[in-house]
């Protein structure tokens, strides 16, 4: 009996710690906070306009300073394929790709020691768009990455 019990401790032991080290300072604000980027070809059936509505937060990993679940007004411009969209400035009119059903785009940025990913995958029904958006940054040390869902609707032009 005892035996079993060292060695249920002992594979314990090695689980916690492969965890530490995945996670070096047990935050949620390890080192890897990639984001998808984007997929298939080039799009070339998308409609111009301009969308918004509020995405909520589903998931979270490291720590942001402000703590936002829903973010409301979110926008979505689509000019000629390309998308400006996302809260940090790294999606700025760029080349939305599609595969199958599913539109992506991808966008990066690297100021001033802040290094930003932004991430969007949507599908398109009439005048809704069904979004996935995803935010990770990085500057001294510090990580984090947001992953929000929501719908937008397309404004009157």
């Amino acid at each position: 009996m005892k035996s079993k019990q060292i060695i249920i401790m002992l594979l314990s032991f090695i689980i916690l710690f492969a965890i530490s080290c995945k996670n070096d300072d047990k935050t949620g604000s390890g080192d890897d906070y990639s984001v998808p980027t984007a997929t298939g070809d080039p799009a070339t059936d998308l409609t111009d306009g301009n969308y918004t509505g509020t995405l909520n937060r589903t998931a979270q990993a490291g720590s942001p300073e402000q703590d936002q679940p829903t973010i409301d007004g979110f926008y979505l411009k689509i000019t000629a394929n390309k998308a400006e969209s996302g809260t940090m400035g790294a999606l700025a009119n760029v080349q939305v790709l599609k595969s199958g059903t599913e539109y992506s785009a991808y966008g990066e940025s690297n100021e001033e020691g802040l290094s930003v990913k932004e991430y969007i995958k949507f599908t398109v029904s009439g005048n809704n768009i069904t979004i996935t958006y995803i935010a990770a940054a990085s500057a001294n040390g510090q990580n984090y990455k947001l992953t929000y869902e929501g719908t937008l609707s397309k404004s009157a032009s």
